[in-house]
This record gives C-alpha cells, sequence and structure tokens, in this order.
C-alpha cells in the first residue's frame, strides 16, 4: 500500500478529513479547553469595584478610555478572539471549521454572560456579549489568514 492508497479521500458528503496527526488535534483541543477554563474562571470571580471612596487607579484607568468603551471590553474582545483562534485548528474537519469554531467562541461567551446573571459581584450584559461575539470572529478571521484555516483547493489538490 502506498502513502496515496492510506490518505483519506473526500467523498463529497459532510465534512472533509484532514492529513493532520492526531497527537497535534489532541494538543489543540487541550489548549482550547484550558483557555475556556481561564475564560470562564476570570469571568465568575470577584473583580475591584469602581464605586466607592476614591476608586484609586480603576477609576483612574477608566477616565483614559474613550467614551462608550467599558474597562472589560478589551478583555472580552481579545479573550474571545484568542479562544475562536485556538477553535479554529480544533475544527478544522468540518467544512465551515472557522464559522464554527467562531459560533462556539460566541455561544460560550453568551453562556457566560447568563452564568454571571445570578452572581451578585457580576451581571448580565447584552454589550459584553456583543464584544465577545466581535472578537470571536475576529479571532477566527485572523486564524485563518495566518494559515491556522482549512487547507485551500489547492492545498488539498496538492496533498492529493
Amino acid at each position: 500500500m502506498t502513502d496515496r492508497d492510506e490518505r483519506p479521500r473526500a467523498t463529497g458528503r459532510g465534512p472533509e478529513p484532514t492529513a493532520r496527526a492526531p497527537e497535534l488535534t489532541a494538543r489543540d483541543r487541550t489548549r482550547a479547553l484550558a483557555f475556556a477554563l481561564v475564560v470562564f474562571v476570570g469571568s465568575v470571580v470577584p473583580v475591584p469595584s469602581s464605586s466607592g471612596g476614591g476608586g484609586g487607579a480603576l477609576a483612574g484607568a477608566l477616565d483614559v478610555l474613550p467614551a462608550g468603551i467599558g474597562l472589560t471590553d478589551p478583555f472580552h474582545l481579545v479573550g474571545y478572539a484568542v479562544l475562536a483562534a485556538l477553535l479554529v485548528p480544533v475544527t478544522l474537519e468540518f467544512r465551515l471549521g472557522p464559522l464554527l469554531a467562531a459560533a462556539v467562541a460566541v455561544a460560550f461567551g453568551f453562556g457566560i454572560e447568563l452564568v454571571q446573571a445570578p452572581i451578585p459581584w457580576r451581571s448580565f450584559a447584552w454589550g459584553d456579549a456583543a464584544v465577545n461575539a466581535g472578537g470571536a470572529v475576529i479571532g477566527a478571521a485572523v486564524a485563518v489568514v495566518r494559515g491556522r484555516g482549512p487547507a485551500s483547493a489547492n492545498d488539498r489538490e496538492a496533498e492529493r
């Protein structure tokens, strides 16, 4: 049997298999899961409040941000961009893998907002959910542009 015979072939139905090594996929899954756990923990722990006496350095930081941008918005944007980018290689076995990666990151972000709703020191915020979604789309797009996304049709033909 030759290498050509051992490669998975596209059937035209369902997701096309990739030629990635299983250990690379497992490593990618572990990284994405670990980062998702970090995002989750960071989303439920108490944070210093800017209300009350003086406000300290946090109040000064709020004065630097443009109107309409909250203190946590950059963290939401970057966090969900990284999460989606880490999910792109995990979803390569699907035809629309990057879209699925972005959708999973958006759903995860919305789920975290729902988890935050009953937590006294946190709250549900549609604005945060929107920033999460924007970050997820940006992260998936950057991952594809940087070559972490699905191979092009020409690349698949070259592998055959």
